[in-house]
């Protein structure tokens, strides 16, 4: 078991039968050919996957991409999320085709780092490994690249040592993807075994997976980890960076399938992007509404290309284009991604996702001018102002904005223009709006029905016009804030001088108690005054059917006669009770009905018995 981090994700990449399987099994002792294709045709078709022990003693982790170009899509899903490259070329052949376009889809995928290493050196003369160097330089140079050559033998370990020192000054600390905390394993496989389950394997993008994690697919899926394998060890955690199996629980084989993608959070499928594409020197014209094919981590799908200013756009430029998706994907704002087109089948560019999600027919341009401006503390501003009365955690913010949750709050909480409600984010004032719709509310409700003047809390949540979850942060804030403005408590919410009740009202609801105790059973018609609701709310009187007040007293008295009729009779009738109480029928109705009402009968037929509670 090794729980050490992986420091580096190395993606090779070169034409086929340039020795790069070989190279990686010198290197770290593992064929990453496992299919029987695989060896019967002597090349790579799927990404294969070996652990390398660099010279400090940090963990790397390399990814065997396929180099026939028939096999360009399975390289690119390799090549998604790495953090360097290991270009091969062989010394007998220079650089070819598929050299080329491996190179292209690192620069679209934006990975700038590497080292390139001369293979098969131990077949061929000084002259041809020199030869061989300067035609790698040229393709350096040409993509606007530096990395060292290396020549090496991946059958006698010529060069190897250095090889693997030069790959050692390009390791750190694991890439986060931008999204902080986020889990995220884009799934490249999924099997079941016997005696264990569904397993799913990938490349860890970021965050990390726990034994008895539950993770969420764009499907709604909750499958949960029952084990973890790190480059086929047992785990106990599995980190960025890191080739990683998950034993699953919970969810079915046929519901979950490569391109599918395992998450620690819910994150919804997309059908648009908001992007920078760029393409290559040596693509054709692009043109306002050409369909092509985009390539993101394991998924692919036809992606419609709406360019935002232009109706073309030459090679080597880029521009701001939305991307209507034929099949939804899961992606995240600064992901990147690999153009194709289908005739003839080649890379023609890539580029990087703004908006995950826009909203509307068109992209705006200021909004994604701002993300691609990085300035935060105008961007989280905007952000927030996109979701009105919504309000966003800083984990939801980093979904939106290309930041960590920690940048994002260090940003948020310099910024005079956003405050936090509780672990929500939203405008200044935006919330200023919501507590002065409140403070309305409040004044008129305790207009309108001064003996009941609180608002309890979903009429308070309906009055601040916010969101619910926000508007619940903005009343506990006010829970704890400056009394002189308003009140809270477990009823409602209230003016701070909502408590006294009028000396008038007082008088008038003394009146009416008086005269409900004197009327006793038989209480006379009273409106719902003011006068009445105090009463009520105080729960000196109660309510019954048709119009009708009592005094608490005399509902205790009358159901404590109810009681006794049931115990002594076993049941009891409305005429019984009718003449028990020497009352009128609709005095008599009323009160069965008021038991029933407080539980303490219950009504078979035209009679009616005690609950069993009071039996």
């Amino acid at each position: 078991m090794d729980d050490r981090p992986i420091t580096l994700t190395i993606g090779t990449a070169g034409h086929v039968d340039h020795g790069k399987t070989t190279l990686v099994r010198y290197m770290t002792g593992k064929d990453t050919d496992r299919l029987e294709e695989e060896h019967r045709r002597g090349i790579s078709i799927v990404p294969g996957y070996a652990e390398l022990e660099l010279p400090s003693g940090r963990r790397a982790s390399l990814v065997d991409v396929p180099g026939h170009e028939r096999f360009v899509k399975n390289m690119v899903a390799g090549a998604t999320g790495v953090d360097a490259f290991l270009l091969v070329v062989a010394a007998d052949d220079g650089v070819m085709p598929q050299t080329r376009e491996h190179l292209d889809v690192l620069r679209v995928l934006g990975v700038r780092r590497g080292v390139v290493a001369l293979t098969k050196t131990d077949a061929v003369d000084e002259e041809m490994v020199e030869l061989a160097e300067l035609d790698a330089a040229e393709l350096l140079e040409s993509a606007d690249l530096e990395a060292p050559i290396i020549p090496v033998s991946g059958v006698t370990g010529a060069g190897v040592d250095e090889l693997r020192e030069a790959l050692d000054e390009l390791a750190g600390g694991p890439e986060d993807g931008g999204v902080g905390a986020l889990a995220r394993l884009p799934v490249d496989r999924t099997f079941v075994l016997k005696g264990i389950g569904l397993v799913a394997t990938g490349t860890l993008w970021s965050g990390e997976i726990h034994p008895g994690d539950t993770l969420y697919t764009a499907a709604g899926r909750r499958p949960r980890v029952r084990g973890i394998q790190n480059h086929a060890r047992t785990a106990e955690i599995a980190r960025a960076g890191a080739r990683t199996a998950l034993d699953l629980v919970g969810i079915e084989a046929a519901e979950l399938e490569p391109g599918d993608v395992l998450l620690s959070s819910p994150v919804p499928a997309t059908r648009a992007l908001d992007t920078r594409i760029q393409l290559l020197e040596s693509a054709f014209p692009l043109k306002h509404g050409i369909r092509l094919r985009l390539y993101h981590g394991t998924r692919a799908t036809n992606a419609r290309v709406r360019l935002l200013d232009r109706g073309e756009l030459p090679p080597g430029a880029s521009t701001l284009a939305r991307l209507v998706l034929q099949d939804g994907l899961v992606a995240l704002p600064g992901d990147r991604f690999v153009l194709r087109s289908s005739s003839p089948q080649v890379t023609v560019g890539g580029g990087v996702v703004l908006d995950p999600a826009p909203p509307g027919r068109r992209p705006e341009p200021g909004w994604l001018e701002a993300l691609e401006s990085e300035d935060w503390a105008r961007v989280v501003p905007l952000a927030l102002a996109r979701a009105p009365g919504k309000g966003m955690t800083a984990e939801d913010l980093a979904l939106v904005v290309p930041a960590t949750p920690e940048q994002i709050a260090e940003v948020a909480g310099a910024n005079p223009e956003v405050v936090k409600l509780g672990d929500l984010y939203t405008l200044a004032g935006e919330v200023e709006a919501a507590r002065a719709r409140l403070l309305q509310a409040l004044k008129e409700r305790a207009e309108d029905r001064p003996e009941s003047p609180e608002l309890s809390v979903a009429e308070a949540r309906t009055a601040t016009e916010l969101d619910a979850r926000l508007a619940d942060a903005l009343i506990s804030a006010l829970a704890g804030g400056d009394e002189s403005e308003w009140r809270v408590a477990e009823d409602g919410v209230a003016l701070p001088d909502a408590e006294g009740v009028p000396p008038e009202l007082e008088e008038e609801a003394e009146g009416l108690l008086d005269a409900l105790r004197r009327a006793g059973a038989e209480p006379p018609a009273a409106e719902g005054t003011p006068a009445a609701h105090l009463l009520l709310k105080r729960g000196e009187i109660v309510r019954l059917d048709g119009g009708l007040f009592a005094a608490s007293e005399a509902a205790e008295a009358v159901l404590d006669e109810v009681k006794t009729v049931c115990r002594e009779e076993g049941e009891i009738s409305l005429a019984g009770f009718r003449d028990r109480l020497g009352t009128s029928r609709k005095y008599a109705q009323a009160w069965l009905e008021y038991a029933d009402d407080a539980g303490v009968t219950r009504r078979l037929g035209d009679t009616r018995v005690l609950t069993r509670r009071y039996r």
